[in-house]
Parts: C-alpha cells; sequence; structure tokens
C-alpha cells in the first residue's frame, strides 16, 4: 500500500473530506489530492503531522511505500577527516599544487 492510499483509507475512515484534511494540516486540498493520488509526498514535517493526526507511528505510515523508501536517502558523508591520509585526499591536492606555484614563483622572482 502506497503511502497515498494509506493517508486516503485513514481520512474515509474518520469520514473527512480531504477540505477537512488539508484545513487541518495547513495546506491546500490540491496538496492532499496530490499525495492522495501518489502524485507527490507531503513534506516531512508534513508526515509528521499525519501520524499525529492519525494517531499511527511514522513508521507504520511509510513503511509500505517502496517508491518513498527508495526516495529517502540518508546522507553518510562526514565533514570530519578520520585520519590524515583522508584529509590529504579530499585536500591534499590543493596544498600540493598551491605550493609548488609559490616556491616557482620564487624562483622566477630570484633568477
Amino acid at each position: 500500500m502506497t503511502l497515498g492510499q494509506r493517508i486516503k483509507e485513514e481520512r474515509e475512515q474518520r469520514q473527512w473530506t480531504q477540505d477537512y484534511l488539508a484545513e487541518t494540516l495547513n495546506v491546500s486540498r490540491q496538496a492532499v489530492s496530490k499525495w492522495e493520488g501518489d502524485n507527490a509526498y507531503p513534506d516531512i514535517d508534513r508526515l509528521v503531522q499525519i501520524s499525529n493526526l492519525f494517531n499511527i507511528s511514522l513508521d507504520s505510515l511509510i513503511k509500505g511505500d517502496d517508491s518513498l523508501k527508495k526516495s529517502i536517502t540518508i546522507n553518510k558523508q562526514s565533514n570530519e577527516y578520520n585520519s590524515f591520509w583522508q584529509f590529504m585526499r579530499s585536500t591534499g591536492w590543493m596544498m600540493v599544487i598551491a605550493v609548488v606555484y609559490l616556491i616557482t614563483s620564487m624562483f622566477i622572482k630570484i633568477f
């Protein structure tokens, strides 16, 4: 079951209109229609609001939608360097080029 189908199912169980759900979530009725038609996804804040409103876990709300799970990515890249060599791999070549340029320009001025 997709996220849109789940939202529609939960809304209809409560006998709510798209207008009522949209007003409650502070979005347009068209946004709710797009979600239910699987043409768009709500942002993460809205997903949390929806799960709270329907009194279901966020996990159970989105778990059945494989395309949504594939579209969610986790950025595993860290800004910290674990070792000197990782730092050199990412920035070292630029430093080497800068040092070579400075040394070359000094030799040109001297000779």
